[in-house]
């Protein structure tokens, strides 16, 4: 079972206003070097009053810097001056500097907390809006720079990590070099890992609702990317802890079954590497642990009336994994109560029923498929076994000649909607007869109700012998199409004169 990427969206986060509100200060008992005036930090002050909108503006705070960097030397003492370097040194775009000034100035001054914290989020807020607009333009190099400058400064806010994050997911989605996509993995979980950290401290800056959210976003896209890199127990971690914040979300359920699943199976089988005794003992443990923690998600997910299709054939496809074939079968059922002519939940109804030789409802449904899909060596096996399991030998022979005589099978097929316009997709392979025959086949479209609101052919030309081809077949409809069957147009025959 494939994990949903269905992930909660990064949060979009507007460009931010400079003009901020400060921190209420908490009355408290200072100790350190209370700031003072000076001539250094005068100095600098007047470099400061001209600098914004001046032509010469990064020259200005330069100076203001050269200035109180002497006031470091000469007047130790005082933590005006490195707060003042630090405002300085965000203005150059001198972030760790900037950093270190601000940590300097709060270490010398107790009391120097939410003027710090105030100083820092002024700094934090051109950066962080200096990579939105990167990302908006499709810089990302400068993207992440930018925002990583904001987390560097202040960080106390997850969305700068949160939008690293973000990035390095969608590149990780992208690219086909196996390489690149661990390494962007690793870069997207480590900013996500970041930006749960800042939400652990409950930035005042942010509002609950908009805690919860960004907490949210982060947990379940950290979640995916440790489970897309295998790390699949801190996966499982990471789901649980989103799930105390959702606890309903069908995909976090369903992927927390899933890599409960998966950590199970590398724990069982790093234990059948391992001696008899007490270790062993403990790992295999926790791997059935896991699986009945999956057991338990599916359960919750199957009692469920709120479902839709995709999510029941999922809910399915790993009941299945984890050799629950019955209650697959159920899951399958409901999935196809909603959309009848579904192929894929048909098909694994059909191997739900094999897995828990249910012999007779394998029969059924068996039925359905080759009536549906004719041409597929799968479906006529699975009829050809049901039959014999039930000791109707004869009708068994005949499915099985059936099944030899093909000269050809369809496999893999999938129906894509989208405006009106659906399109099946399918590949024809060419099981024994000549290269370049013609093939017609009819596609009948059918609605949530089982009727037919669409007929369209296609002619495939056969491969080479063995070979496949892909083929589509496509119709426009207002109604809704959920499912489709198909059968083999008998070839003409040739007129005769007289």
């Amino acid at each position: 079972m494939d994990l949903r990427r269905k992930a909660v969206a990064v949060i979009s986060v507007a460009t931010l206003a400079l003009a901020v509100t400060p921190l209420v200060a908490k009355a408290q008992e200072c100790t350190g070097n209370k700031p003072k005036g000076g001539r250094y930090s005068t100095s600098a002050e007047l470099y400061f009053a001209r600098a914004p909108g001046s032509e010469d503006k990064e020259k200005l705070y330069q100076q203001a810097l050269e200035v109180l960097e002497q006031g470091f030397e000469r007047q130790p003492d005082n933590p005006r001056n490195y707060a003042m370097a630090g405002q300085a040194y965000a203005q150059l775009n001198r972030f760790e500097e900037a950093n270190a000034a601000f940590t300097k100035a709060e270490e010398m001054w107790s009391c120097y907390g939410g003027y710090i914290d105030t100083l820092r989020f002024n700094a934090w807020v051109p950066a962080f809006n200096r990579g939105v607009q990167y990302n908006r333009q499709g810089d990302i190099e400068e993207a992440v720079a930018s925002y990583r400058d904001a987390w560097t400064v202040y960080a106390k806010l997850p969305q700068p990590m949160l939008q690293v994050g973000g990035i390095y997911s969608n590149i990780a989605f992208q690219t086909q070099d196996a390489e690149a996509r661990d390494a962007a993995y690793v870069e997207a979980i480590a900013a996500y890992k970041l930006a749960l950290q800042a939400l652990a401290g409950r930035p005042e800056r942010l509002s609950p609702e908009d805690q919860q959210e960004f907490a949210r976003a982060a947990g379940f896209n950290l979640a995916q990317m440790l489970a897309f890199q295998e790390r699949y127990a801190e996966a499982v971690e990471a789901y649980e802890v989103y799930l105390e914040l959702d606890p309903s979300n069908v995909d976090a359920m369903a992927n927390a079954a899933v890599v409960m699943v998966r950590a199970s199976r590398q724990l069982e089988a790093q234990a059948e590497e391992m001696e008899e005794g007490p270790e062993k003992a403990a790992m295999l443990a926790s791997s059935d642990s896991l699986r009945m923690g999956a057991v338990e998600y599916y359960a919750q997910l199957r009692a469920r009336e709120d479902l839709e299709a995709d999510e029941y054939h999922n809910i399915g496809l790993g009941l299945l994994q984890i050799d629950m074939a019955a209650e697959a079968a159920i899951a399958y059922t409901r999935a196809l109560e909603l959309e009848p002519y579904r192929v894929n939940s048909l098909e694994q109804l059909a191997r739900a029923y094999f897995s828990a030789q249910n012999h007779d409802s394998l029969a059924v449904v068996a039925q359905v498929l080759v009536e549906r899909y004719p041409l597929n060596l799968d479906n006529l096996a699975l009829l050809a076994n049901a039959y014999r399991e039930l000791e109707q030998f004869d009708d068994a022979l005949a499915v099985l000649e059936r099944r030899e005589a093909l000269d050809v099978q369809v496999t893999d097929l999938e129906l894509e909607g989208e405006e009106g316009v659906y399109t099946v997709y399918g590949y024809l392979q060419n099981l024994k007869t000549e290269p370049d025959v013609e093939v017609e086949l009819q596609f009948d479209f059918y609605d949530d109700a089982g009727e037919i609101v669409a007929t369209e052919a296609v002619t495939v030309l056969t491969p080479a012998q063995d070979g496949q081809t892909e083929f589509s077949v496509s119709t426009e409809s207002v109604a809704l199409i959920s499912g489709f069957a198909y059968k083999r147009a008998e070839p003409a025959e040739a007129e005769t004169g007289a």
